[in-house]
């Protein structure tokens, strides 16, 4: 991997808060698939210490990594990682950037450069779909492949605003491209409440996703991977993941479960490829 920057053609943006599993398995999936000179830079929102020197000692396995501590960082939750994204993308100087969630990998090889390869006058990011009806038909954040110059002069603040009528983080982006008169691509979902014939069948609530003109998965999206998925096990499980006290350990210890069964079934698609 080169040392100076202007070799690079690619910088992959990642916040750290708790997952560091998720994020070791990210790192994992790029350096097999990945075609061109990528960057990675990970921002921890101030994990507790174990969580941070955990991902300090792995990812000595790299050599493309810049990881760095929001130290002092108190705010929590959507606002939280919207605001770390805000840093992350300033410090993006390659001519590519790449915005993934922790829980979220491309398990295609070469997946950067057919990305590259569908960008255009008109479309400067491909990424992820998502139920989140202000977002519906334009990509979102758990997995974003864009034109870092375009991206940078519509100037997106990432910070949610009003969660309640879905103004989640990055709720501007679709608006702020579409206004420019730029347009996106998707990467398809197929959750795995419904769909079964993917490779990730079984473990609930994971959203695998696909790209038109291609039978293979292209990536996959855990869920609420740094509470390991908790929130998820409320909805279409036993009763007993929703009796109050009892509830939140049983999640939390079937979302440790299936994060690691998730993880493993990735690595095993990537040495596949």
């Amino acid at each position: 991997m080169p040392d100076n920057l202007k070799d690079f053609l690619i910088t992959v943006c990642i916040t750290h808060f708790k997952d560091t599993d998720f994020v070791l398995n990210i790192l994992y999936c790029l350096k097999k698939l990945t075609k061109n000179n990528y960057r990675v830079i990970i921002r921890d929102n101030n994990s507790p210490n174990h969580f941070f020197k955990k991902l300090k000692a792995g990812i000595q396995d790299y050599d493309n990594i810049f990881l760095y501590r929001a130290e002092d960082f108190n705010l929590t939750g959507s606002l939280a990682h919207g605001t770390a994204l805000n840093d992350l993308v300033s410090r993006i100087n390659t001519p590519y950037g790449v915005i993934m969630d922790a829980d979220y990998v491309f398990l295609i090889k070469d997946w950067d450069e057919i990305l590259k390869s569908r960008l255009n006058g008109k479309v400067k990011i491909i990424g992820t779909e998502t139920p989140l009806q202000t977002m519906k038909g334009f990509p979102f954040l758990y997995g974003l492949f864009f034109e870092t110059e375009t991206f940078k002069k519509l100037n997106i603040d990432l910070r949610p605003g009003n969660v309640l009528k879905g103004q989640d983080t990055g709720w501007r982006l679709k608006d702020n491209f579409l206004q420019a008169g730029y347009q996106g691509e998707l990467l398809f979902a197929k959750n795995t409440r419904v769909y079964q014939q993917g490779p990730f069948a079984g473990i609930l609530g994971v959203e695998e996703y696909y790209l038109n003109g291609n039978n293979h998965i292209f990536g996959c999206h855990f869920g609420r991977g740094s509470t390991l998925g908790s929130a998820k096990y409320k909805k279409g499980c036993s009763f007993i993941f929703k009796i109050p006290f009892i509830s939140r350990p049983l999640r939390k210890m079937r979302g440790k479960k299936e994060s690691k069964k998730w993880i493993d079934i990735c690595h095993k698609i990537v040495d596949a490829r």
